[in-house]
């Protein structure tokens, strides 16, 4: 039996990373996971609201040292960064994923209306982008409705799980109009139970679409 692919799970954040891990271990254990965290990255982006020109190349420098330690795909986690992931998916030849292109793919074919919630400020104008994009390749015409769970990150970066969930499910009670939700972190998956538990709009989230579209660009 041939052995099964090398993914790389590029993070900066240590429960994007987890949640990557156990999206992994639930819809694709036999693929090799090896994990690349720098989550001064992340300290960084908050610091500057965005993307800023000096962050490509720390996205080029760790992509190349992924591909030379062997990797056969790489999942990036930090939806933050889209600009960064384009350019190295655009100077690498090999399969590459953005967080949440998988997830778009799956909202667009739902509905035109999305609300998409974040924790990190950032996160809305890169996956906004995102969505834009894809749905003009599409010929498709959308409407997002942004929404940022304030104190959600912090409180999961202070241990606090249930507060995170609990109060990304308070701001998505006050979604109305919407064909889905989307979640656009992978740090937002974890809350996915929780906002299904007070909204009928359907609830998407980025890991488990990932990780399926990874495991056909791989032919696995």
């Amino acid at each position: 039996m041939a052995q099964a692919p090398n993914i790389v799970l590029f993070s900066v954040h240590k429960d994007a990373m987890d949640a990557a891990v156990r999206a992994f271990e639930a819809d694709w254990p036999e693929a090799r996971i090896s994990n690349l965290m720098d989550d001064g990255l992340f300290a960084w982006v908050r610091e500057t609201g965005g993307v800023v020109p000096e962050m490509y190349d720390v996205f080029r420098t760790l992509t190349r040292y992924m591909i030379d330690r062997g990797a056969d795909g790489i999942l990036y986690t930090c939806s933050a960064f889209r600009e960064c992931i384009d350019a190295c998916m655009a100077e690498f030849d090999l399969p590459m994923l953005k967080p949440n292109d998988a997830m778009i793919g799956q909202a667009l074919d739902t509905g035109s209306r999305i609300a998409v919630v974040a924790t990190v400020g950032p996160t809305i104008p890169s996956i906004s982008a995102e969505f834009l994009e894809m749905a003009a390749a599409r010929g498709q015409t959308v409407e997002l409705v942004p929404y940022v769970v304030e104190g959600a990150f912090d409180a999961l970066a202070g241990g606090d799980a249930a507060r995170h969930d609990a109060l990304v499910a308070a701001r998505a009670r006050e979604i109305t109009g919407c064909d889905v939700i989307a979640l656009a972190q992978f740090t937002l998956s974890r809350a996915a139970p929780a906002v299904a538990a007070v909204s009928s709009i359907p609830v998407l989230n980025s890991p488990a679409a990932a990780v399926a579209r990874m495991r056909r660009m791989l032919g696995a």
